[in-house]
């Protein structure tokens, strides 16, 4: 048997990745709709954050692409903004949306948590690994081993801490 659960907004149309919390919710991002979601399984019920607008080639506005998607210890969702440098915190209470910027030109896919909750990413446009300290916003880039060429799309962090990566290009 297959239930489908519609989006609250015709916009909506592309929910991409999910991610169980804590309690047993599935937060997702919806990539080309520009937003992220909560969807509680035992009501059906779907909430929407909309991520912001930034002004892309030629003055045009557009979206910023929520991509990848985690928890962290404290039970919120943290987001890759793909089609910008930024990455984004959605507290799970109020649903409002915190974004930190990254260096000029990065654009992070995925991303996974550590247990110090330090936030990793793979910078896919550059062919860096990322660290964002969200207490002091601090970020730092390694370059892959394959450079700026490296084109790194998937990422996980085991039980140990360890980070690892997937380069395709």
């Amino acid at each position: 048997e297959v239930t489908t659960y519609p989006m609250p907004d015709e916009a909506a149309r592309d929910p991409h990745t999910l991610v169980w919390d804590h309690d047993g919710n599935i937060w997702f991002t919806v990539q080309g709709g520009n937003m992220m979601g909560k969807f509680w399984p035992e009501t059906g019920e779907v909430r929407l954050v909309e991520a912001p607008q930034t002004e892309g080639r030629g003055g045009q506005m557009s979206g910023v692409r929520p991509y990848g998607i985690k928890i962290d210890e404290n039970n919120e969702p943290w987001i890759a903004l793909f089609g910008t440098n930024l990455i984004g915190h959605v507290d799970h209470e109020t649903f409002e949306l915190t974004t930190y910027e990254l260096p000029e030109g990065t654009r992070p896919r995925r991303l996974g948590i550590t247990s110090d909750q330090l936030i990793w990413y793979v910078d896919y446009a550059q062919g860096n690994l990322g660290r964002l300290d969200p207490a002091t916003g601090e970020v730092t880039h390694w370059p892959m081993p394959s450079g700026s060429d490296a084109r790194p799309y998937g990422m996980a962090i085991d039980d140990e801490d360890r980070i690892w990566f997937v380069e395709t290009g």
